[in-house]
């Protein structure tokens, strides 16, 4: 047996990447909390934790945080964002 190859499927998704001050913070919180997920922020440190599929993770300033095709909120590096994402525009 031989693998295969394939391309991932186009998909859209939305995506804010957080500029590590507090109002932000409380954007994205909200926007989190909006969509029934968990999501709590510790000004200390800074950062934002995420409750995702796979468990808490923790957003720093600079990242990347995604709302996925089926709803689920991750973050991201904004190297691997910068990678992975383009874009989009809607006529």
């Amino acid at each position: 047996m031989t693998a295969k190859r394939y391309r991932k499927k186009p998909v859209v998704i939305e995506a804010v990447q957080w500029d590590g001050t507090v109002a932000h913070a409380g954007y994205i919180t909200g926007w989190i909390a909006n969509h029934g997920h968990e999501v709590v922020y510790c000004p200390d440190m800074p950062y934002i934790q995420i409750k995702t599929p796979e468990g808490r993770v923790l957003v720093s300033p600079s990242d990347w945080i995604i709302r996925g095709v089926a709803g689920e909120f991750y973050p991201s590096r904004a190297n691997i964002f910068a990678a992975t994402y383009e874009g989009a525009s809607f006529r």
